[in-house]
């Protein structure tokens, strides 16, 4: 298993050349090599003069870890943090803009990782990033093995109740949510547009369902009306996440069973662990599902915010054993051939990547470098 100095972070200085790309040369991790961060040195007396900017295209693809079904991936990739981790040199993209409009075709080629999270489709509807959405398709294609896409559904379809918070900082002038679970406008707004511009690229669309108090029989017919509707003109994975315990009845598993979608096994603050939800789905279906997706997004009990104390989340803070164990678990006890997606945030143990390599390194039972190849 990978250990705590294979995912240590970067020294200081190295951290700094992100913050000013003043500093014109750096070490690289990988190849011993002192590099140009992005200038090219004039002749004396000159000032340095901007050299042509790195192209992650150029680098090597090499091939993926671990069988085709078994799908591991972060929850976004746009982290200057993982410098040396999974992203060779940070400061060669030339500036932060650039860094995090080319850095998925880098991502793309980390042998750990064969999809990601899109969460960034949670905040505005595709149809409104199609531009995005295109650039997404021409970085990732072309590849051997491309990696899929898993995008947040806009919360303009999951969210039931807005907090006083998300009002504020989405600037909106209501409270409920007229369009919560909206068929029409989901499948106009989100899921056909990404499966017209994403394609093949497009993995499982994640519905994830804020907290509510609506009641449980009550959330289930309206799931229920949710997916009759939608399933006639999208086809496509769908995988529904709970934030709220009392919906995950054995209705709510009949439901999504009857519909062709799945529950999402997920890792948060106030729902029951990822094992205990698939104890309770394998009791009432079996395994006998489309396929299974899993989000490690915190430890049972641990908010968002404390978490957040991670960041520049560059190497694992704390290990969350139980998390672990349950993932394994699951990814052991499903047929190979079944397609399982584990995707891994960043806030449940402090750098993603690491957490992942560590995964592997268990499931396959072989030394798997927490770092990119040379």
């Amino acid at each position: 298993m990978a250990t705590e100095t294979s995912v240590r972070t970067v020294d200081d200085s190295a951290r700094g050349m992100w913050q000013g790309l003043a500093m014109a040369e750096q070490f690289s991790l990988f190849s011993g090599d002192v590099l140009s961060a992005g200038l090219e040195h004039g002749s004396d007396g000159e000032r340095p003069r901007r050299s042509r900017a790195f192209d992650p295209a150029t680098l090597p693809i090499p091939r993926k870890l671990g069988p085709a079904t078994r799908l591991f991936g972060t929850s976004s990739w746009t982290y200057p943090g993982w410098h040396g981790r999974v992203y060779r040199d940070v400061a060669a993209y030339g500036a932060p803009a650039r860094f995090t409009e080319l850095c998925l075709v880098e991502y793309a080629r980390d042998p750990r990782f064969r999809c990601a999270g899109a969460d960034n489709m949670y905040y505005m509807p595709p149809d409104s990033r199609l531009g995005l959405l295109k650039r997404y398709r021409e970085q990732l294609g072309g590849q051997p093995e491309p990696i899929e896409l898993c995008p947040k559904v806009w919360h303009g379809i999951t969210v039931h109740r807005y907090s006083p918070q998300q009002q504020r900082d989405w600037r909106l002038d209501h409270e409920v949510n007229a369009h919560f679970l909206d068929a029409g406008r989901f499948l106009d707004k989100v899921a056909l547009p990404l499966q017209e511009h994403l394609g093949p690229l497009l993995g499982p669309l994640i519905v994830e369902l804020q907290e509510s108090d609506l009641h449980a029989a009550d959330f289930a017919r309206l799931l229920d009306e949710f997916l009759s509707q939608v399933r006639p003109r999208f086809s496509g994975r769908l995988a529904v996440e709970l934030r709220t315990q009392s919906h995950f009845t054995p209705r709510y598993l009949d439901v999504l069973s009857a519909h062709g979608a799945v529950h999402v096994l997920n890792s948060w603050t106030r729902m029951p662990g990822i094992g205990w939800q698939f104890d309770q789905l394998r009791a009432r279906c079996g395994l006998d599902w489309p396929f299974f997706l899993l989000r490690a997004l915190l430890r049972p009990g641990v908010r968002y915010e404390d978490a957040s104390i991670y960041e520049p989340y560059d190497r694992l803070a704390q290990r969350a054993p139980e998390v672990r164990a349950d993932i394994l678990r699951v990814l052991r006890a499903v047929a190979e051939e079944q397609r399982c997606y584990v995707l891994v945030n960043n806030h449940l143990e402090g750098h993603s990547p690491a957490t992942i390599a560590e995964l592997q390194s268990e499931l396959y039972d072989l030394p798997v470098a927490a770092e990119p190849p040379r």
